[in-house]
């Protein structure tokens, strides 16, 4: 009968340190991840500012959102960082538009575009406004943009390289309906004007 109480003790002490022991160590982490709250509150900042243009209205289904976040005093350094996106609420969730790389087809943009939005020659310059907004073209690069209809797709040309032209290359039906999206690195001098 000792016996069952030494061990009913013991297992009983052993419930209460390691019941004291994981208290401890939580409101340790507790404490440190208020510390670290605190630091990234005064060094980092992020703002988010709906993007109101009729450009991106009329043509998408879903609202976007512009967002600036800075990072200070890192490292006891006086610059700042700044990064910033470009990104799409669906209403369920937010996601950040398709990264171009090399040619990269957009589905994701493609299902993005008004069931009852039509590419034409009246609102391609609304088109262009929202490639714009969305893919905008870094302050660096010179301003090559440019747009044309041919063979039943529109380009939307963004940059040039080694005498190469580069950008969108929209596929749409008769009625001008968007059926599909890609980034084309490089085109034929015959495709272009």
């Amino acid at each position: 009968m000792s016996q069952i109480c030494k061990n009913i003790v013991g297992k009983s002490f052993i419930a209460v340190f390691l019941l004291y022991a994981s208290s401890s160590l939580c409101q340790e982490k507790v404490e440190a991840n208020l510390r670290l709250d605190n630091f990234l509150n005064k060094s980092c900042s992020t703002d988010f500012k709906k993007i109101t243009s009729e450009s991106v209205k009329n043509i998408l289904k879903f609202d976007v959102y512009y967002i600036k976040q800075e990072t200070r005093n890192i490292y006891g350094e006086k610059e700042k960082q700044v990064n910033e996106f470009i990104v799409i609420d669906d209403g369920q969730e937010v996601n950040s538009f398709e990264p171009i790389k090399t040619n990269t087809e957009l589905p994701e943009l493609t299902n993005y575009i008004r069931e009852d939005f039509t590419l034409n020659q009246e609102n391609a310059t609304h088109f262009q406004a929202l490639l714009d907004y969305i893919y905008p073209i870094a302050e660096w690069k010179p301003d090559k943009r440019e747009f044309f209809f041919k063979n039943g797709k529109w380009y939307f040309l963004r940059d040039a390289y080694f005498r190469t032209k580069q950008g969108f290359e929209i596929t749409v039906d008769s009625e001008g309906k968007i059926t599909h999206i890609c980034y084309k690195m490089r085109w034929d001098e015959p495709e272009s004007k």
